[in-house]
């Protein structure tokens, strides 16, 4: 099952924390009920989409990340577009909800749309029909609808920059993914799935692995691979004093945080300059925080010009 955390499967998530998402999730696999998947970056909730989609028997399955592409695109990517709707159309193009048909539409990351298209979605959400751009004629939705969110998605709603009728629309069945740190089996199975992977030897004494329990995962799955990936550049074992220089560096970031009393914006910033300073290529910083290199680029800029 082909996913966005580098092959990971529910297969590899054995603690009691996942295996009661498996649980729900298959409860809810016979249903059309939309189904939103909520938590932090990089907890695995792409994985859980992609179960559900194929214990549904639905296909295909489109994951369509809502921070991908500039809302002023976004109809036309989604919806389709007849020719001559707008500047530069110059033939008719059906849309990735057609392609849908009768499989899953996987609205990754909602939370990241802006109010003016969450209002339009609510509505086709409920109507289970819309326009593609330039054209009359209805196009019906057949596809089920599965939803992923940030954990925050609710403070959102408080703050008036996510539509608490969507909100409530899409969580009909609201299934929490609980983060890495508070799934310790799931920590010990994906090591050593990602060893294997990576081809990695670990060599940990009981000190380093109390360490990695302990240490908080900010950046969750994706930490944790990234974690083993760069043992493998350092000599192909994941030793203490790897886990050292990750729970160190970890730690003086947490902490310095929780001193200065950051807000969770300030926290992201300086989670990703943190990320940028120890691993050069975007395309790496970009997977570990489970955002499209366009997003990551978008947010370096933001910083840069504050």
């Amino acid at each position: 099952m082909p996913n966005n955390t580098d092959s990971v499967s529910v297969d590899h998530l054995t603690d009691p924390g996942s295996l009661e998402v498996r649980r729900r999730l298959d409860r809810a696999a016979p249903l059309k009920t939309p189904v939103l998947l909520i938590g932090e970056t990089g907890s695995g909730k792409d994985v859980w989409a992609e179960y559900l989609h194929m214990v549904s028997g639905c296909h295909p399955f489109l994951n369509l990340h809502c921070g991908d592409v500039p809302e002023t695109l976004l109809e036309s990517e989604w919806f389709g577009h007849r020719r001559g709707a707008f500047t530069g159309a110059e033939q008719d193009f059906s849309g990735k909800w057609a392609v849908a048909g009768n499989g899953t539409l996987f609205l990754n990351r909602i939370d990241l749309l802006g109010l003016a298209i969450q209002a339009k979605l609510l509505r086709i959400i409920e109507g289970r029909r819309y326009y593609p751009l330039g054209d009359v004629r209805e196009c019906k939705v057949n596809a089920r609808f599965i939803f992923s969110a940030d954990a925050d998605i609710e403070k959102r709603v408080r703050e008036g920059t996510f539509r608490p009728d969507l909100f409530y629309r899409i969580s009909t069945l609201t299934v929490p993914v609980p983060p890495l740190r508070e799934r310790p089996e799931d920590i010990r199975s994906l090591l050593i799935h990602f060893a294997r992977r990576f081809g990695v030897e670990v060599r940990l004494t009981a000190d380093g692995q109390r360490r990695l329990l302990d240490y908080p995962w900010p950046g969750n799955i994706r930490e944790l691979q990234n974690l083993v990936e760069s043992a493998r550049i350092f000599g192909g074992v994941l030793a203490d004093d790897r886990v050292e220089h990750l729970v160190n560096d970890g730690a003086t970031l947490l902490e310095l945080a929780c001193a200065r009393e950051w807000s969770l914006d300030r926290l992201e910033e300086e989670y990703i300059r943190f990320l940028m300073r120890r691993y050069p290529q975007r395309t790496t910083v970009a997977r570990i925080l489970g955002i499209s290199r366009k997003s990551l680029y978008n947010r370096l800029k933001r910083y840069e010009s504050s």
